[in-house]
């Protein structure tokens, strides 16, 4: 085996021409393009975006909606992932919802008289800091194949919508309403023609504000009896008002022309999020979870002034509490014990379901599922499944038949909880930051939504898919920042929540936390961030509300700056999953030690040039400055006064794109905004370590890129979901992107073309771009996989050539290979304007003889007869001898059970080549380029 030194000279050398053409892009000014043509969409579109996953790790799951007539076909609602559908009882999904204009779901509803009638009310109705708003309701009328926005989009958080049991044109829709500021388009809507036009049938004003709804019910044997739960919230970026005197349960008996608040037997004053359950068999009885925010230890008005004051409680509350109503809500009485709690945090929770055949049988949903038979008065835990669950479906015709949704995923049980399948299939993981390794392949970290920090393979050797297998959890927690150093994968550093770091092993796989432990009472953000020097993978930064610097890979710590924020006294003691006046990015200058640039939630921008030893405050250099959470500061790799800034608006419910520049180390910012859509808050930028103007932005409606340093952005999120990017990283070695989403897990494109495109590029008829270093793996084994799994998107096995043509050619595209002087593939090419791309598969090929050319023709005509068999191939893909014949994709044909027409040529047989040093030159008409393109061995084979 080659040592970790040798091999990485061996690495240079054999890319070291690819480097030098690239690097010269350094030295150029930045570059104004010329006004975006088609040409230029058809470049952008055609980069293809790999989904690696994982599925184990999924996201949170906010509603299931069954078609009873269809018993094996249900749809599966998630809270920044999209709807997704299965015909075949969850065996495998398909998603439905990719391209809306959002992909947040709050709940899904399929019309009982017609299964081919889907509702979806977008924005998630379980409130916290990363939940994301909604544009509407959206309706289709051929079971998710098509869809139309139906309006009351400004509700932003639907909580429920309930479609009357016999018309499915009459739906009543439960409107939260804007999280971050109050807006009017709350309460109970209510449509008769299918969504053409609404009624807001209950509006509910309190001390000024509305109200929104979060529940709703209907009396199925009278749909003319509605119930609906309002909700008195709203959250602020430093805190949460989780409660109000708004909150209530109301009645209608004339399908919401008029409205009874039911009060006899119910909490009033102070509440908080009501989740409701109607029993069909009987539906005078009626359940309700209340959260009772009152206390019993203060006045109304003390705990008025704490709640809207985003305090936390400074005495105990009554908390959550089951009410039951036996006669159609008219009375209610307390079924939970006295003192005791049943459920959580009922702004991310707030479910309550009831058995359809037993009416005595309750479930409440919360961090865990709590279940009573004797109609509420003893509670037991339901099962030892799930965890921060917000959706439960119990099948009317078999209550052992359940469908669970939690943080994580989905799964089902067919023996009332006692046993579930988790369907490995739906790559739902949200994800808030994520990191890269060194290694071959490289690996993926990403730090996920209550699931913890997981690392992955970037691509996996020879041609199989990526599994969940193939996923590593590394901590638990919510995970967040995670960083591998750079000179040795061994060490890891990932976080939970809080700026609760770790060091890890990942030889021995020991951990050890690694937080700073000092005196001072510091603050750090839900997702605090840290890094890694890219001068001495030694020195760490971590950000709470000042700098802390370790120099030992955080066995010690050293605080380096002042209190960067505002500290602010009234915003910092809030509620929510939040600590506020925070740092929230930190970056260093690849170009000089010491240059370190910070930024905070409360709008600080800061630049230390010594080391942390003094701080200059930037933001009011800045025009305009809005003084919203920034979210990342980028140090350029190409000058060292320049640096990129993002921030977002989100938590001010101001969803515009902010984005600014500066090349002189922050004394003038210059707002580079052009070309983004007027909606998208930014989460990220990066700038590409090859080419100075190219730029890279991660946004909450997906990918934008500029190959002008900022001037202008065009959209490059193909075929990505419509799905939020919290994180971009740019692979050094391997010139990917890396794309971190919450909702979809990891994305990978290959970005190398545009690290070279240049004005100049796009003026020429014909060019070749630099061909990428291929391994040709060795395969002794493949680990065994479960059959029914997600197959992660591998990289493509062999060596892709990309070339651009500014026209449509005519005439014949070729693609030679030379091993020498000697020809030894052909491939043909595309001939359309813009970017085209033909993948090599590392074959050689040789015209057959007339003899053999019989013989294959008597071959294919008994495969033509043949019953065809199971068309298998196993992974000893490279221990052949170097004469063996493969097909066109250089895959193995002596370990296929069947080999079906079209892998193999009558004109030529194909071999794999060997690892070295070969000629592509791509011939378009009189035009010849020529580039080289370098197969390595596999150093790596037994790693």
């Amino acid at each position: 085996m080659m040592d970790k030194g040798r091999l990485r000279k061996h690495l240079r050398k054999e890319i070291q021409g690819v480097i030098i053409v690239i690097q010269i892009l350094a030295l150029l000014p930045t570059l104004v393009f010329p006004e975006v043509t088609d040409k230029f969409n058809q470049i952008l579109n055609s980069f293809h975006y790999r989904s690696l996953g994982p599925t184990r790790q999924g996201g949170r799951i906010s509603d299931f909606a069954v078609p009873l007539q269809k018993p094996f076909t249900f749809y599966v609602a998630a809270g920044t992932g999209g709807v997704w559908k299965t015909t075949n009882n969850g065996t495998t999904f398909q998603p439905i919802f990719d391209k809306q204009n959002v992909i947040s779901i709050g709940d899904i509803a399929v019309a009982p008289s017609n299964p081919e009638v889907v509702w979806v009310g977008t924005g998630e109705a379980s409130l916290r800091n990363c939940t994301y708003y909604g544009d509407g309701v959206y309706k289709s009328t051929d079971g998710g194949q098509t869809w139309s926005n139906k309006g009351l989009k400004e509700s932003h958080h639907i909580g429920r919508i309930i479609i009357h049991p016999h018309n499915p044109d009459i739906v009543y829709v439960a409107a939260q309403g804007h999280l971050y500021s109050e807006n009017s388009e709350r309460g109970l809507y209510k449509t008769t023609d299918g969504g053409e036009t609404w009624v807001k049938v209950l509006e509910v004003i309190v001390e000024g504000r509305y109200i929104g709804v979060t529940d709703v019910c209907l009396n199925p044997l009278n749909p003319e009896i509605v119930y609906a739960a309002t909700y008195d919230r709203q959250r602020f970026p430093w805190s949460f008002r989780t409660a109000g005197p708004g909150s209530g349960i109301y009645r209608s008996i004339d399908g919401g022309k008029t409205w009874k608040k039911l009060k006899k037997g119910l909490p009033q004053g102070l509440l908080g999020r009501i989740g409701l359950a109607i029993f069909p068999k009987n539906p005078r009885i009626i359940y309700a979870t209340i959260d009772n925010a009152n206390s019993p230890g203060m006045t109304y008005q003390q705990r008025y002034h704490e709640l809207f004051a985003g305090l936390p409680p400074s005495q105990p509350t009554i908390g959550h509490e089951i009410y039951r109503s036996d006669d159609g809500g008219d009375t209610w009485r307390k079924v939970s014990p006295p003192g005791k709690s049943i459920g959580s945090r009922s702004n991310y929770y707030g479910q309550i379901r009831v058995d359809p055949n037993d009416e005595n049988h309750v479930y409440v949903l919360s961090s865990r599922v709590d279940e009573s038979r004797d109609g509420g008065r003893t509670w037991k835990r339901a099962f030892r499944f799930g965890g921060d669950n917000h959706a439960l479906w119990i099948d009317p015709a078999n209550s052992n038949h359940l469908l669970l949704g939690y943080d994580y995923g989905m799964a089902i049980s067919y023996d009332g909880g006692k046993n579930w399948y988790h369907p490995d299939v739906l790559p739902l993981a949200q994800l808030y930051a994520i990191g890269v390794d060194m290694d071959f392949p490289y690996n993926v970290y990403g730090g996920m939504q209550d699931f913890g920090t997981w690392k992955g393979p970037s691509t996996k050797k020879g041609r199989f898919p990526i599994r969940f297998e193939d996923w590593e959890h590394m901590l638990g927690g919510d995970g967040f920042y995670c960083q591998a150093d750079p000179s040795d994968s061994r060490w890891l550093y990932a976080e939970a929540q809080f700026g609760e770091l770790v060091r890890i092993d990942q030889k021995t796989g020991y951990r050890k936390e690694i937080a700073y432990r000092g005196p001072e009472k510091l603050r750090f953000n839900w997702c605090a961030p840290f890094l890694i020097s890219p001068h001495d993978p030694k020195v760490l930064y971590h950000g709470a509300n000042v700098v802390l610097r370790s120099s030992n890979q955080g066995e010690s710590w050293k605080i380096i700056s002042p209190d960067l924020t505002s500290n602010d006294p009234s915003k910092l003691n809030g509620v929510g999953a939040v600590q506020f006046c925070t740092i929230t990015t930190i970056d260093e200058s690849p170009l000089k030690a010491g240059v370190i640039w910070v930024g905070t939630d409360d709008g600080r921008l800061w630049l230390s040039r010594d080391r942390g030893k003094t701080w200059a405050r930037l933001e009011k250099n800045i025009p305009d400055y809005p003084g919203y959470w920034v979210t990342r500061v980028e140090a350029s790799h190409h000058h060292l006064g320049t640096a990129y800034v993002t921030l977002t608006g989100f938590y001010w419910d101001d969803f515009r794109p902010w984005v600014y520049k500066t090349t002189d180390f922050g004394q003038s910012w210059r707002k580079i905004t052009d070309g983004l859509p007027e909606e998208g808050s930014v989460n990220v930028i990066r700038e590409d370590q090859r080419n100075p103007n190219l730029l890279f932005l991660g946004t909450d409606k997906g990918v934008y890129v500029s190959l002008n340093g900022g001037e202008s952005w065009k959209a490059m999120s193909n075929n990505l979901p419509t799905v939020p990017v919290h994180d971009l990283i740019i692979h050094p070695r391997e010139n990917d992107l890396v794309v971190g989403t919450h909702g979809r897990g990891f994305y990978i494109t290959d970005i190398s073309p545009l690290q070279e495109m240049t004005p100049e590029v796009l003026e020429q008829p014909v060019y070749l771009f630099d061909i990428e270093p291929k391994v040709q793996w060795i395969m002794p084994h493949q680990k065994a996989v479960a059959a029914q799994n997600y197959a992660g998107e591998n990289e493509i096995h062999g060596v892709v050539i990309n070339y651009y043509l500014k026209e449509r050619v005519l005439g014949e595209i070729k693609i030679q290979v030379y091993d020498g002087t000697r020809v030894i593939n052909e491939i043909p090419g595309t001939n359309q304007p813009g970017l085209n791309r033909v993948v090599w598969w590392m074959t050689k090929r040789e015209r057959r003889t007339p003899e053999e050319i019989v013989q294959w023709e008597r071959e294919q005509e008994r495969l033509r007869q043949e019953e065809e068999y199971f068309d298998y191939y196993d992974t000893v893909e490279y221990y052949g001898p170097p004469t063996e014949e493969v097909d066109k994709w250089g895959r193995s044909l002596r370990t296929r059970v069947h080999h079906p027409p079209g892998l193999t040529e009558k004109d030529f047989k194909y071999f794999r080549v060997k690892p070295g040093k070969y000629l592509v030159v791509l011939k378009v008409g009189p035009i010849k380029l020529a580039k080289k393109a370098v197969i390595l061995p596999d150093y790596w084979y037994d790693k």
